[in-house]
């Protein structure tokens, strides 16, 4: 059985290849496309998530912004929705939400792409304030750090949706 699913993922390799397939997130010298080429502008967002956007933009964008061919711009919205309300209307879990509205502009055309994602982590109130703060700000990195993947996996999208629509054109 292992054997003959093995063969079958072999042998899939060279159809993949055949018709076209290219993988998303890598490019054909090997290194890590992402948002490599991308210069990060303003960030809008709330005094406590922007430190958390950043660092995570920070990890994926260029760190030549000079260099890059691109420009993104970001604005969030954060907002915690009320999940488990008990009977005496104490709130048990909540639901912590991160919109995020981005601009994509290449340098070179002046191409805009845009986008909204969404980003929700949850986390529960204990009667610990100290466990209950520190599961809120970790449901807020995780957000933030679900945003900037969400945005990051739009922008290769369109991207490459726009790579493929310019070489269409030339035929």
């Amino acid at each position: 059985m292992i054997r003959k699913l093995t063969l079958a993922i072999l042998a899939a390799g060279p159809l993949l290849s055949g018709c076209g397939f290219q993988p998303l997130y890598a490019t054909a010298d090997g290194s890590a496309a992402g948002l490599r080429d991308v210069a990060l502008g303003e960030v809008a967002a709330p005094e406590e998530i922007r430190p958390l956007v950043m660092r995570a933009f920070e990890r994926r964008t260029s760190s030549e912004p000079s260099s890059a061919n691109f420009d993104l711009t970001v604005s969030t919205t954060e907002q915690a929705q009320r999940l488990a309300v008990q009977i005496d209307a104490s709130v048990t879990r909540y639901n912590y939400r991160l919109v995020g509205r981005y601009t994509l502009i290449e340098r070179t055309t002046g191409a805009r792409y845009s986008g909204r994602v969404t980003s929700i982590a949850s986390f529960n109130v204990v009667n610990s304030q100290y466990s209950t703060l520190f599961a809120e700000d970790a449901a807020r990195e995780k957000a933030a750090t679900q945003l900037v993947e969400d945005i990051e996996r739009d922008v290769l999208l369109k991207l490459s949706d726009a790579k493929e629509k310019a070489s269409r054109a030339k035929l």
